[in-house]
């Protein structure tokens, strides 16, 4: 049985006792990082898809506190990822532009430390990427290229965010995994998925090529990154102090080529840390607490998001199947990346969440 821990985070908690919270709920999920050894490299895997601040991208705070954890038990601690192609874009002539290292900058995530931080993009093409391919990648005929920092680290923590998003219903544990992609896997699996003229729109002028497969399998690629990181990764750790409930992944959703449709923000009363070393039960930990939180989200602006996802055609209304049928969590299980038996423990977390979370997350 795997194991999930929400840990409730009043909205007023003092910058200490945010830290003491998270300090405490990692070294109880990584069991004292008891698989830590002294010089060992730790990447820690953001989501850093836009320049835009948390929790349109990661929590700089929880970030810094597990990287400074992490250091004090004697790792060397990375922090990597690749922004989306609409603030970076790469092929094999070289970047054409964008850089995710001044994302990580101006969303805030770098907040004037001196953490090592790694653009996958700033390899060459040739030489910073792999081919990944298995028996068991099997959406992907030809595997899918990812950064070799993968191979070269002993130890993988993820970091993601609760938000929707408009191409793939939500992005959490599983999506966060696409930034360690070449870019051109990354629009190999965007040309099977909804909206794809957009992303096609932003490859214009680059060698990219974005060809549909007709494998129809958007979500089955997306999860099948993982794939290659399993084996290293120790724990999916979510910080739900604020949550993304309409559009995504930005900030905003542009018009044309002028004007904003901005997402929804919610900071609740009390928010959740969600922890696990299980990949599924993170997710869908997590999951089922943006479901709450979309469930609290006025219509007025629930409005055009449902239309969005009408218009999608391949995800799903939050709170409109269960857990099991969220297609990322359906093609994990299927993949044994996880186990679906969860075990759940609540710290601080009122009645009526923890009353929601556990009827969504019993199987």
């Amino acid at each position: 049985m795997s194991k999930v821990t929400f840990q409730g985070i009043d909205k007023d908690i003092s910058p200490d006792e945010f830290k003491c919270k998270v300090e405490e709920l990692f070294l109880t999920v990584n069991n004292d990082c008891s698989w830590l050894q002294r010089g060992d490299r730790v990447l820690l895997k953001p989501a850093l898809n836009s320049p835009h601040p948390y929790p349109s991208t990661s929590d700089p705070v929880t970030l810094h506190i597990i990287a400074d954890l992490l250091i004090q038990k004697g790792a060397e601690v990375i922090v990597g990822d690749q922004s989306g192609i609409g603030y970076v874009l790469q092929d094999a002539s070289g970047k054409k532009y964008g850089s995710t290292i001044t994302n990580f900058y101006k969303s805030g995530m770098s907040k004037g430390s001196k953490l090592k931080f790694i653009a996958f993009e700033d390899r060459k093409w040739d030489e910073g990427f792999y081919n990944f391919k298995t028996e068991r990648t099997q959406s992907w005929e030809d595997g899918f290229f990812v950064t070799k920092w993968i191979q070269e680290v002993d130890h993988i923590i993820s970091l993601p965010r609760l938000s929707t998003h408009a191409q793939s219903g939500v992005t959490l544990g599983f999506k966060n995994m696409v930034g360690v992609l070449r870019e051109d896997s990354r629009i190999q699996f965007h040309a099977n998925g909804p909206y794809a003229s957009f992303i096609r729109k932003l490859a214009k002028g680059s060698l990219l090529k974005m060809e549909d497969d007709k494998r129809d399998s958007f979500f089955e690629k997306i999860v099948e990154i993982s794939l290659t990181l399993h084996d290293k990764l120790r724990c999916t750790f979510f910080t739900g102090t604020k949550a993304q409930t309409t559009f995504g992944p930005d900030r905003h959703v542009s018009v044309g080529d002028q004007g904003l449709l901005p997402a929804h923000i919610i900071s609740p009363e009390t928010g959740l840390l969600i922890a696990s070393s299980d990949q599924i039960a993170a997710e869908i930990g997590a999951l089922s607490f943006l479901t709450y939180l979309y469930k609290q989200t006025p219509w007025q602006h629930k409005s055009l998001h449902k239309l969005m996802i009408w218009i999608n055609g391949q995800a799903k209304e939050l709170g409109k199947q269960s857990v099991v049928e969220n297609p990322f969590i359906k093609h994990a299980l299927s993949l044994g990346i996880g186990d679906p038996n969860i075990s759940a423990t609540y710290n601080d977390v009122p009645n009526d969440i923890q009353e929601f979370i556990q009827k969504m997350i019993v199987i």
